[in-house]
């Protein structure tokens, strides 16, 4: 394949400036020796040292760790089996899909002959698409009571390992491009890392373990790199991101005297995944300093409003020694609305005895890997409330759609809400707290709105009645607080007495087409409340309404009185459907009103379409029909301050978006903005290709001087590629029966695709030109092709699925139509 100057550059780009950030070991300027640790004293029931001419099962010597866990038999949680291993690298090679060691036995130990973690190296150097077909696991454990102790696993993928005193064990990394390669994979329960290093890149951990406890461990990674289990503690940690920035995907950890090391910001949570609904705890820790520029936020995305389930923290500092500055966001206006200072008191429960004690289910075992049971009973800080879920009943008159649908539902999760009513019955709020055995389990509710009342003050649950007299509905706090002061915050949307739905003083009448717009005119007796009336509007074939389509909704409270006309309404009639409502009513019965005439061709200003994603239906039709939309998948209407107009459009599934356009047509240009979830400029979840099958051929396309009916015509194509951890490649297609192919040889290597992405693809005469340009920063893209002109007026997308992608403009114009 060959590649465009401008891709061999920006190839060059990520050799030289990933260079420095190759290297993959403590980050520390000095060998993290630790003088507690005597190594002749350590002992162990089996033994690992690469340096034996031949293993020796007799005496339990072994050359490799693959051969010692193999004879080795699964401890007891009072005898584990341990497994010493000599200074050393051992390099643990895996399979394309098998992991490079699988831990299944209960109760072992790994356990480093040494008092400087980086002597003992467990290794492999496997990624995504970078010698294996899935993330390269080195350990992959699912077992109990799994220990590793004095020694470092490093996936040396995309990072080198200096071995100390020796640089002919030196590791070098396979590739430049960051991949993911995980080093731990964790599942099972009582897990215990301890004077550990755990190096990569991109997925360095995968924490799944029930219980867990980490005690001066060295973890680093760039993006997703943590995980979390049910209970983790972490003490006198560091977490390091080698680029400076990204986000650790870490949920449920209490971090104690933990440091935070990230130059340009870091970020716990995605917003896309929900981590924040099981929030981190921080208890003197030292965070990076916070700016604008390098953000130290919860979450990477804009959260939603509200949140039930808060991050915590206790006198968290930042390097400089003042209080962390923690934002809710890394995007947006700061806030800080997703974490609180714990009080003194509260700060007790967060102890590793009383944390760690229970199994999964809530019922004590008495684990304690910190032997720090005596001290904290004998302080009463055994059975400490740290963890309360709240919990919703069900919401008045569910299903009225506008802003309560959206709500939220009854489930325990990030935000707790529910809709009342007055008039209506109230809404029951559970609370519990963790540990069930607590002394005092008094939960304590409270609210300083007059807008609702409380059933009760102290108790397990109450109900919250609205009694709103103001004519508005208002979100309303109601906050549940335990014994030891912990407390949450539930929020309820609380509904003033509706009324009966508006009647209309003059029914509703499609006016005569006019600069290519139809209107709707109606009146209502709306008592000076605001006009909230759903309008729904369809095409059809007679005054009967026969063969209905739904072509566009009212969404946010806004009816959708006037319509932009387009060249798929020709010869059909124009049917609007108007549900009556204000800010006090749910929507009465539709009633409807058609045109006296089908809609004329004379009607039409333009062949130019730029729908509204305010008002898109987005309900599934597979039908190719001139001057309409062919949704397939699963697409739903989106908002945001980031989109145009506030709303866009974003598929979950392999989706199409087409729009057919039968008429003969000459130059065209299509314009999109488009905003990503991915950030970094990858896009997709996983490294794809252009293949129209196979395994790993996730890529996208974009449409132009194309026939959707029988998928001919040209496209641009672009996909995540292994080339780089921050950009995809970009090249143009043409697309026969559904098959595509090169045009030309031309590949573009560009980060381009970040929120939010501007991108225009045109053809005049037989010259294809795409050009882009992102909101972040100053990468582009640019492409030129020639073509065979063709009458096709047709364009869309393509989106495989996977990291979602959001179309908020989707512009079609046709400067000239063919042959004029």
């Amino acid at each position: 394949m060959k590649y465009s100057k401008s891709s061999l550059l920006l190839a060059a780009v990520v050799l030289l400036f990933g260079a420095p950030f190759a290297h993959g070991q403590d980050s520390v300027k000095v060998e993290p020796v630790d003088q507690s640790i005597d190594a002749a004293k350590l002992t162990y029931d089996y033994l690992v040292d690469g340096d034996l001419a031949q293993d020796d099962p007799t005496n339990k010597k072994f050359k490799t760790l693959q051969a010692a866990y193999a004879a080795a038999p699964a401890g007891t949680e009072d005898k584990p089996t341990v497994i010493g291993l000599k200074p050393n690298v051992y390099l643990l090679p895996g399979g394309a899909r098998t992991p490079s060691l699988s831990i299944t036995k209960n109760y072992i130990t790994f356990l480093g002959l040494t008092n400087n973690r980086r002597a003992v190296v467990l290794a492999d150097n496997r990624g995504l698409q970078q010698g294996s077909d899935d993330d390269g696991y080195i350990l992959d454990v699912n077992a109990t009571g799994f220990t590793l102790k004095n020694l470092t696993v490093v996936n040396y993928c995309n990072n080198d390992y200096e071995y100390p005193g020796d640089p002919a064990k030196n590791l070098k990394r396979r590739s430049d491009v960051i991949t993911q390669g995980v080093a731990l994979q964790a599942a099972g329960d009582k897990h215990v890392y301890e004077n550990v290093a755990l190096l990569g890149r991109l997925d360095t951990m995968f924490l799944r373990a029930t219980r867990s406890y980490f005690k001066n461990v060295y973890l680093e990674g760039t993006d997703d790199f943590v995980g979390g289990g049910t209970a983790s503690v972490w003490e006198n940690c560091e977490i390091y991101f080698p680029i400076g920035r990204g986000v650790m995907s870490a949920s449920g950890i209490t971090f104690i005297n933990c440091k935070f090391d990230a130059a340009r910001g870091l970020q716990f949570y995605k917003v896309e995944y929900g981590g924040a609904a099981r929030p981190n705890v921080l208890i003197h820790c030292v965070m990076p300093m916070s700016t604008p520029q390098a953000p130290v936020a919860w979450n990477r995305g804009l959260p939603p409003a509200r949140p039930t389930q808060l991050s915590l923290t206790y006198q968290v500092k930042d390097t400089s020694g003042k209080p962390a500055v923690i934002y809710d966001s890394n995007m947006g206006m700061p806030t800080f609305t997703y974490s609180r200072e714990l009080s003194d008191e509260e700060a007790l429960a967060f102890n590793s005895w009383n944390l760690l004690r229970r199994t999964g289910n809530g019922q004590p075992d008495d684990w304690d890997p910190t032997g720090a049971k005596a001290k904290y009973e004998a302080a009463g800080q055994g059975n400490l409330i740290y963890r309360m879920t709240l919990t919703s009943g069900p919401r008045a008159g569910a299903g009225r759609g506008g802003r309560g649908a959206a709500a939220g539902g009854a489930a325990a999760g990030l935000s707790v809400t529910a809709n009342i009513r007055t008039g209506g019955p109230g809404t029951t709020l559970n609370a519990a707290v963790s540990p069930g055995n607590a002394p005092d389990s008094t939960i304590k509710w409270a609210t300083d709105s007059k807008l609702v009342s409380l059933s009760q003050t102290t108790g397990p649950t109450v109900t919250v009645t609205a009694q709103n007299q103001t004519g508005e509905t208002q979100w309303v706090p109601i906050k549940a607080t335990a014994a030891n002061g912990f407390y949450l915050t539930a929020y309820v949307y609380c509904e003033p007495k509706y009324i009966d739905p508006p009647a209309f003083t003059t029914p509703p009448k499609i006016n005569p087409p006019a600069n290519g717009l139809a209107t709707v005119s109606y009146t209502l007796d709306l008592g000076g409340r605001p006009d909230q009336s759903i309008i729904t509007w369809y095409i059809c074939d007679d005054l009967k309404g026969t063969n209905s389509r739904e072509i566009a909704v009212s969404r946010g409270y806004q009816p959708l009185a006037s319509l932009p006309l387009t060249s798929g309404y020709v010869s059909k009639y124009l049917l609007v459907a108007i549900q009556p409502k204000h800010s006090i009513s749910d929507p009465g019965p539709p009633v409807t009103a058609i045109t006296a005439a089908p809609i004329a061709a004379a009607d039409i200003p333009s062949l130019n379409v730029s729908p509204n994603f305010r008002n898109f239906s987005t309900a599934v039709n597979e039908s190719y029909v001139s001057g309409m939309w062919t949704v397939t998948g699963t697409w739903a209407s989106v908002t945001g301050d980031a989109y145009v107009n506030g709303y866009g459009i974003r598929p979950s599934t392999a989706a199409y978006l087409l729009y057919q356009q039968d008429a003969d047509c000459g130059d065209m240009q299509v314009d999109l903005t488009m905003y990503p979830e991915k950030t970094e400029g990858t896009g997709f979840s996983v490294p794809g290709s252009p293949a129209e099958s196979g395994t790993r051929n996730l890529h996208s396309d974009i449409y132009i001087k194309f026939d959707p009916r029988t998928r001919n015509g040209y496209a641009l194509r672009f996909w995540r590629t292994t080339q780089s951890a921050a950009k995809c490649l970009y090249q143009l297609y043409k697309i026969e029966n559904g098959v595509g192919t090169p045009l030309n040889d031309q590949q573009v290597l560009t980060g381009v695709f970040k929120p939010t992405t501007h991108l225009t693809i045109k053809v005049t005469g037989t010259i294809l030109t795409v050009t882009a340009k992102n909101d972040v920063d100053n990468e582009t893209l640019s492409l030129q092709g020639t073509i065979t002109p063709n009458r096709f007026g047709g364009a869309g997308v393509f989106w495989p699925g996977g990291s979602a992608n959001t179309y908020s403009q989707f512009a079609i114009t046709y400067p000239s139509p063919a042959g004029k």
